[in-house]
């Protein structure tokens, strides 16, 4: 049995240097080294700057092999970046299955133009963030990861083109997060929230500037916004880029984590978070109860977020019974194994 993992977006779309991804001890690079251990030929490709073929090396899982494709296209926006060298790899390799890992980037939808669909080969796709793309109704399998996606994915609405997914055809998938890593550290508290996010246009730090004018925000990330960020909402502390595994220290000095996106369904940073012992607040048109426990945070709306926030910044008992129940959330529900259940049943799709 052989199961081809590929990520849709490139490694360098976060991320600069393909050696701290490489690092990088994620659901991505755990579930090829889960189906290793449970006797399954894996390989993960994805698209680098430079074209790459190394063992993956993470501490406590079994290596497997790793294959980085140069785009082809490598002046297009990175989501749209695709290779021609992975395409030809794709339609020699006798993959059992292929698995997508993201729904909408630029390389899994070359891969199903140009080999899965037209030579009708088997695949699941893994929803990390939008759960609608034109590749989805001819998945195998789906794994969306809240059940606001779910419900979205059932029951489509009103546009015909969307066809409804049934049930069967789809499992949760949790989170893996590193929780001896990301653990509670006794600092100082130099913030009172703290913010993960990439500075792009497509996100919005409104929000995040007005809770600024009241108390100490920070906010972790760069990207092509972060000088105008700077200019607009001096009262933010923009952190810039901070290495993967320098994250928990940085989040430990803060109190409460805040996320402002509207376009995540369930960002990483919630349960890298909570594993951290914070409390986490996020708006509740796209996060739900599923991700965000009530013990473990605030769901918020736009007319009420910055009294929320303040009151439970007043009242430190509730802080620390909140992030002490995320800590236990992100254990039991995201630890290094989380993702094993997933993994059997791609054994089953492939077999």
């Amino acid at each position: 049995m052989r199961i081809v993992f590929v990520l849709t977006y490139p490694t360098h779309h976060g991320i600069a240097d393909v050696r701290e991804w490489l690092r990088w001890d994620n659901r991505d690079r755990r579930m090829p080294g889960i189906l290793t251990e449970l006797g399954v030929e894996t390989e993960l490709w994805g698209l680098a700057r430079e074209p790459l073929d190394t063992l993956s090396d993470l501490s406590g899982i079994a290596p497997y092999p790793i294959r980085l494709f140069a785009p082809s296209n490598p002046a297009a926006k990175t989501r749209k970046q695709k290779s021609d060298a992975m395409i030809a790899a794709a339609r020699i390799d006798p993959a059992d299955l292929f698995v997508l890992i993201g729904s909408n980037g630029g390389a899994g939808f070359d891969l199903f133009d140009r080999v899965l669909r037209p030579d009708r080969r088997r695949f699941a796709v893994i929803i990390g963030g939008d759960w609608w793309s034109r590749i989805v109704p001819h998945a195998a399998f789906l794994f969306p990861e809240s059940a606001v996606q779910e419900a979205k994915l059932t029951q489509p609405g009103w546009r015909f083109w969307r066809r409804a997914i049934p049930e069967t055809r789809m499992q949760r998938l949790p989170k893996t997060i590193d929780t001896d890593r990301f653990a509670p550290l006794p600092t100082e508290k130099r913030f009172d929230l703290i913010a993960t996010s990439r500075l792009t246009p497509y996100k919005k730090f409104d929000e995040i500037a007005a809770l600024g004018e009241t108390h100490r925000v920070a906010v972790i990330g760069d990207g092509p916004q972060g000088d105008e960020l700077r200019r607009r909402f001096p009262q933010v502390a923009w952190l810039g880029h901070v290495p993967n595994a320098e994250v928990p220290a940085v989040l430990a000095q803060s109190r409460l984590f805040f996320h402002a996106g509207r376009r995540d369904y369930f960002p990483r940073a919630i349960p890298e978070a909570m594993a951290c012992g914070l409390p986490v607040i996020a708006f509740d048109d796209r996060i739900g109860p599923d991700v965000i426990p009530r013990d473990c945070g605030l769901l918020v709306k736009d007319n009420d977020y910055r009294d929320k926030v303040a009151a439970l910044l007043a009242d430190p008992a509730a802080v620390a019974a909140m992030g002490a129940a995320a800590r236990v959330h992100a254990v039991a529900t995201h630890g290094p194994r989380s993702s094993e259940a997933a993994c059997r049943r791609l054994m089953e799709l492939a077999a």
